[in-house]
């Protein structure tokens, strides 16, 4: 400090040469005002750079408190005020540890008043050999205990009002559960919160002030940890050495909570034996004597005494065994004892573990328990079966906490089947998981705030939640449990959706409404106090209504203002009209009214539907003006077409009977000129009389089946019982010179009896036979089947005919001829149509076109099944009844 020392208060000017050349470093601090912060660095020598190389900016100009550490104002701020109340200079020392390394700098300073707006601060380093700093290093970083050293920091007046940490090792910072970033740079004022900050606080300043050793266990509750602190004094400061002794005071606070708390009686046994060295008795030594076991003891207190005097049976019952086998050879004994009483017995349950040359017995009674066991069994059973076959997830999540206190996860704890179905996992797999880990989608969906939420308020939370696409929704419930959540999640994907569909149902609903051309009313009665129906108040009127009733009230008026009103104040008209009474009259009764009604002076007919609902009644109008209009006319055109009708059947009946004489008298006198005329005419004469005869006998046959077809619509008999076994019989003999000819085989079974009309069932029958022995394959005898097989209505194939309910028959008909292509199933029952030319096969193409009508007359229907020579099968469903 040969520069400081130089320079004497006398000697104002100041030579920069001789700080230049000084080996320390030289600060000269001034300020216009003699104040700790009103000093800024004027002047520098370049050792002083070098030990201030950490500084960001220009050390010339830099103010004293914003120097780097050690030589802010929290630690020259005392030494300046010193420096400038004395005229000798100021001698001190600044330790400095980097949260970096665990190694220290320490620097001899001095300050020298040059007047009273002038400071010279010299500094140098104290050398300390590089291997005894590592072995400081090494010594400080491998002791077993966490280690911070404490400067006091001191105001203008030398009083304590802070202690910054210069020196700490790595285990100080872990136990403390900070870094040593934190530990260097913050005095304790900032480190703790205001109470642990305040209490710190007073108990270092007590050290330095006293210079007495303190001793102490500290609970740092943001940690959850307990220290064992010890403090003593060190220079102008503090050694702080600690301990984490969590385990062990929790250990300890356990087992005093435990034997104070403990249901069960606890005690040890100390072994007495012989000079032998066996163990012949247990001194009871100390343990819990609680109050609700005294009853099976034989004194108030137990202490002290053997075991065989108080006990003698266990001599014979194999305690005293147990109890030697578990002190000799170190195995614990876990059993059940009972023991019994004057009236009834009680079951403990024992536990022996060996401690030293004794034991440890905890006895608990568990009469109860025992009692209860096989109904806690079923009990459980039943729980677990609920929880496995919940339709809800449910599961229990844990609180994961930083070292700041603040909630950063959740681990799932427990999770029932339900849950880890819709997850996709087995439940064990789960368990230990963190939703970080496993359900990441929840720390970012909104999901995770909610739990913590929970977790920090107490309070429950219930609400819906859905997926990002909405396809699917849960009902959520949190509840706060201990130190986690319960959460349970119901899957109401059915239900919202059901509920959505409700809502587009609701809208179209009103859309349909609006857009409804009839008039929709809900009307509501309101009675006078004789409890008559004076009026109706409107609940629901569509805008409809408003355009069917605007020529009854002959103004405007919105939808909103009709429902609002009363159906007289908007239609007083109303009151006078039989609808009202017919209102009223659905209102009383309960049954609803359908009715027409033309008003000729307004040229309109409304139809009126009036239904008893929810105590009121529903009114829909429609206006069937033109639907009337069309309905006269549509009567005038009846009454033409059965003029018409009537004219055909006359038409029908003329040619029925006057075309047939012609044809008659061209056939008969054909017949003259081939049997008496023939010599006169050549061969090609002949040849053209006979076509012709021909000719007229497919007129006479078409005729007489044209007019059979139009009985079947003009002529409806009432319909009988037929027996459809005896008319085919009759047929058959009608056929039998037909079946000769083609030597025709014919299967017919049982035939039942239904109601019907005999000719037409005579015409169906008949037409599908000879329809079989028509279309046959060349030389080979036809084979026909008939068979009948009873249906219900159920067994139908072709459902449009359901509704025709009861028994009914199905008759086939089925052959080995030349079949058909499936393609014309439909067009072979249309009139005259054919598949074949009349060179292959006669007819005239009105037969399945008569079977056809006749199984609509009987209100039945017909399919067929076929393939190009393979035969046909017809099937005729027929009702019975």
């Amino acid at each position: 400090m040969n520069v400081v020392n130089a320079i004497s208060h006398q000697d104002m000017s100041l030579s920069a040469a001789l700080i230049e050349l000084s080996q320390d470093g030289i600060l000269v601090l001034a300020s216009e005002q003699p104040t700790v912060s009103g000093f800024q660095v004027i002047q520098a020598n370049a050792r002083a750079l070098s030990l201030l190389s950490g500084l960001k900016k220009p050390l010339v100009g830099t103010p004293v408190d914003q120097l780097p550490a050690p030589f802010t104002s929290h630690y020259l701020g005392a030494y300046i005020d010193q420096a400038l109340n004395q005229a000798t200079p100021v001698r001190f020392q600044l330790l400095h540890s980097f949260f970096t390394t665990s190694s220290v700098t320490i620097y001899e300073c001095q300050l020298l008043n040059v007047d009273s707006q002038r400071l010279i601060l010299s500094i140098g380093l104290l050398q300390v050999p590089p291997e005894r700093s590592q072995l400081l290093e090494q010594v400080i970083e491998s002791m077993p205990t966490g280690l911070v050293m404490f400067q006091a920091l001191r105001d203008t007046n030398q009083t304590i009002v802070d202690f910054q940490a210069i020196l700490c090792n790595q285990l100080g910072a872990d136990i403390s559960r900070q870094s040593k970033e934190t530990i260097l740079t913050k005095p304790i004022s900032q480190r703790y919160p205001n109470m642990r900050a305040e209490e710190l606080f007073y108990r270092y300043k007590d050290v330095v002030t006293t210079g007495q050793r303190h001793q102490d266990l500290v609970y740092l509750q943001p940690q959850d940890i307990w220290l064992d602190v010890s403090v003593v004094k060190y220079g102008d400061g503090l050694l702080v050495s600690f301990q984490d002794v969590t385990q062990r005071q929790k250990a300890a606070s356990l087992l005093e909570s435990v034997l104070r708390s403990s249901p069960a009686s606890i005690r040890y046994y100390e072994s007495i034996r012989d000079h032998t060295g066996r163990i012949v008795d247990f001194k009871i030594s100390t343990g819990n004597e609680l109050d609700a076991y005294q009853r099976y003891r034989p004194s108030q207190s137990i202490t002290g005494k053997r075991l065989l005097e108080l006990y003698p049976s266990v001599a014979d019952n194999g305690l005293f065994d147990r109890f030697v086998a578990v002190v000799e050879s170190g195995k614990s004994d876990h059993f059940e004892r009972f023991h019994p009483l004057e009236t009834h017995g009680v079951w403990f349950d024992c536990v022996a573990v060996q401690h030293g040359d004794g034991l440890v017995l905890t006895t608990l009674d568990i009469t109860y328990r025992k009692e209860a066991q096989l109904d806690q069994q079923r009990q459980a059973t039943v729980l677990q079966t609920v929880l496995d076959n919940s339709l809800t997830g449910i599961t229990l999540l844990k609180t994961v906490y930083n070292t700041a206190g603040t909630i950063v996860d959740f681990s799932l704890e427990k999770i029932n089947a339900t849950l880890a179905q819709t997850l996709k996992q087995l439940p064990e797999r789960l368990v230990g998981k963190t939703l970080s880990e496993f359900i990441p989608h929840q720390m970012s969906n909104g999901l995770f705030e909610r739990y913590a939420a929970v977790a920090r308020t107490g309070e429950a939370q219930r609400f819906v939640w859905s997926n990002s696409t909405d396809t699917v929704w849960y009902d959520m419930s949190v509840v706060p449990c201990f130190d986690g959540l319960i959460v349970t999640l119901m899957d109401i994907t059915a239900i919202k959706l059901a509920q959505l569909d409700q809502e587009r149902q609701a809208d179209l609903l009103k859309g349909v409404l609006n857009s409804s051309t009839t008039s929709i009313l809900v009307l509501e009665p309101h009675r006078d106090d004789a409890g008559q129906i004076a009026d109706f108040a409107i609940n629901l009127a569509n805008p409809a209504t408003i355009r069917l009733f605007f020529p009854f009230v002959n103004r405007d008026f919105t939808q909103e203002e009709l429902q609002s009103q009363s159906l007289l104040t908007v239609f007083p008209a109303v009151k006078e009209r039989a609808l009202f009474s017919a209102l009223v009259l659905v209102v009383m009764t309960g049954q609803s009214i359908h009715e027409s009604v033309d008003y000729p002076t307004m040229g309109l007919t409304y139809e009126y539907d009036i239904r008893p609902f929810r105590g009121g009644v529903l009114l829909i109008t429609t206006d069937i003006t033109p639907l009337r209009v069309y309905q006269q006319q549509l009567e005038a055109k009846n009454v033409a077409l059965s003029r018409s009708n009537e004219y055909l059947q006359q038409f029908a009946y003329v040619a029925s009977h006057d075309l047939q004489e012609p044809l008659r008298k061209i056939h008969s006198f054909g017949d003259m000129l081939l049997t008496q005329h023939a010599t006169a005419l050549d061969a090609t004469g002949q040849d053209l009389l006979r076509r012709q005869q021909n000719a007229v006998l497919r007129m006479q046959l078409l005729i007489k089946n044209l007019l059979d077809y139009s009985r079947l619509t003009t002529q409806q008999k009432p319909f009988v019982s037929v027996s459809l076994q005896t008319i085919t019989q009759e047929i058959l003999s009608d056929l039998e010179m037909r079946i000769q000819e083609t030597k025709a085989h014919i299967t017919i079974t049982e035939l039942p009896t239904i109601r019907g009309d005999a000719t037409q069932l005579r015409q169906l029958i008949q037409n599908l036979i000879t329809n079989a022995l028509k279309f046959t394959k060349p030389d080979q005898p036809p084979q026909i089947r008939l068979d009948a097989i009873l249906l219900t209505a159920d067994q139908l194939p072709a459902t449009e005919f359901t509704q025709e309910q009861g028994q009914w028959v199905a008759l086939r008909i089925v052959d080995e001829g030349i079949g058909f292509n499936e393609h014309y199933r439909e067009r072979i029952f249309e009139l005259f149509h054919r598949l074949h030319g009349r060179s292959q096969y006669t007819g005239t193409g009105i037969g399945l076109a008569v079977v056809k009508k006749v199984i609509e007359n009987h209100h039945g229907f017909i399919t067929t099944h076929s393939q190009p020579g393979e035969g046909a099968t017809f099937t005729v469903y027929l009702p019975m009844t």
